[in-house]
């Protein structure tokens, strides 16, 4: 299931956030209430929000916080106001002022995890198993979570990483680099100058993931630009892969029952990110055990057709729901088993063509031909493995000879043919007669053209 329903359980979403960790296209959007919720424990406030971290700037920079004009005014302009109020009583340039904030900013944002909860949310973190971050925090305690496991880059970094590193991407810049941190109403002037990369990377990003919103309240225009554009801009066809906006929200009396914003992202409320993590670890581990079962028996399967015994060979020939069975899963799985299966396939034929050596031993290419038929059959042309198809194609066109009604070939397989050829999409028959042109596969073209 490529999206969700309308109207979800909450096991439901849990499950496909479940499913696009295991894709790998699971993203995490960050917020400062991630930071606060790992942090602070009711008496310690160490994370702040931003309302709170400008108010501390100006303790330090000697500027009456309380005297500054906040009506109507959100907190980047804010920002600038207090950067013109310590130009003023400092008798400073206003640029000073601001370079001295972000410096206060990365000072404030020294925030590290104690030992017990950084292990939890550590462990919560690897469980969620995202496949990048992106966050408006300028401190480091993803990183600190994630250690050896993240990159922090920053607002002019590209939005990329080495194999098996996670990327995380400072939207407002990183405290360790103070002056590319964005606070002010100039920086964020800045930031919305046009600049196709951020806009264009950040909006194909959410459109292609499952978007995962952790103490965050989408309040930044810079994000709802970005989910606008996945939305509106980027529609393109249906997604085959797990795809959408789940929003995380924390309430003193959380709803049982997810429930859509006018913007139509899902929202899962919970009393805290750690009652969400707890019932996802829970889903997650039943997901898990489920995909490790999965996985030996695609690999057991997978040995078994590298090396096939006369049974197996003889009983994909023979028996039609075994047949059946093993090509329905090679449907579902078609990368794990395309491998083994081509060789395996080879195997088979090579049998159909043993039993028709004695005289008279017409019913092999019959078997043979229907084989091929049911393989071409359990495909479309855009599902069926290219290696597949094209040692099909060959193997139809080596039969097709001794497909017929005359002295030296098989009726039964005349017979075959007659009976299903019709069950052959026009597409299939579209591309095999390409191939039988390509190749020169003269017994091909024949057969199609009866």
């Amino acid at each position: 299931m490529p999206t969700l329903s309308l109207s979800p359980t909450k096991k439901e979403v849990l499950e496909f956030i479940s499913r696009s960790a295991s894709y790998g296209n699971l993203g995490g959007f960050i917020g400062a209430g991630f930071s606060k919720a790992v942090l602070n424990d009711g008496i310690n406030e160490i994370a702040l929000s931003w309302g709170q971290l400008l108010e501390s700037c100006a303790k330090k920079l000697k500027v009456d916080y309380g005297a500054i004009n906040k009506v109507g005014a959100g907190y980047p302009e804010i920002a600038s106001r207090l950067c013109e109020e310590c130009s003023k009583a400092h008798g400073k340039p206003y640029a000073e002022s601001v370079n001295q904030l972000k410096r206060e900013v990365a000072s404030l944002t020294t925030w590290y995890p104690d030992k017990k909860k950084g292990e939890r949310f550590s462990n919560y973190l690897r469980w969620l198993s995202p496949s990048w971050v992106i966050t408006t925090n300028y401190d480091l305690v993803i990183e600190s979570l994630l250690t050896g496991r993240a990159m922090p880059l920053g607002p002019n970094d590209s939005l990329s990483s080495p194999r098996g590193v996670i990327p995380v991407y400072h939207l407002h810049g990183i405290r360790t680099n103070p002056e590319e941190i964005i606070i002010t109403q100039e920086d964020y002037v800045s930031l919305f100058r046009p600049n196709e990369y951020r806009q264009i990377k950040l909006a194909l990003t959410i459109r292609e993931s499952t978007t995962l919103l952790l103490g965050y309240g989408l309040g930044d225009v810079n994000v709802l630009t970005a989910l606008d554009w996945s939305n509106n801009v980027f529609k393109g066809e249906p997604a085959t892969y797990p795809s959408g906006v789940i929003q995380i929200l924390r309430a003193d009396k959380p709803t049982s029952t997810p429930y859509r914003d006018k913007q139509g992202i899902l929202i899962l409320e919970a009393d805290s990110l750690e009652q969400f993590f707890d019932e996802f670890i829970e889903i997650r581990k039943v997901a898990i055990e489920k995909e490790t079962a999965e996985q030996k028996s695609l690999n057991n399967l997978a040995h078994v057709l590298d090396n096939p015994d006369e049974s197996t060979i003889d009983n994909f020939i023979d028996d039609e729901s075994f047949r059946g069975d093993l090509l329905s899963t090679l449907s579902q799985y078609p990368i794990h088993l395309i491998s083994g299966f081509v060789s395996f396939i080879d195997k088979c034929i090579e049998q159909t063509w043993e039993r028709s050596k004695p005289a008279g031993a017409f019913e092999g290419y019959n078997q043979d031909l229907v084989v091929l038929l049911d393989i071409l059959t359990s495909f479309t042309v855009d599902t069926i493995p290219p290696a597949l198809l094209q040692t099909t194609s060959y193997a139809l066109d080596r039969v097709a000879y001794y497909v017929g009604d005359t002295h030296g070939k098989s009726w039964a397989a005349m017979k075959t043919w007659e009976k299903r050829r019709a069950s052959l999409a026009p597409a299939m028959v579209a591309e095999l007669n390409n191939i039988a042109e390509q190749h020169r596969y003269f017994g091909l073209k024949g057969l199609l053209k009866s």
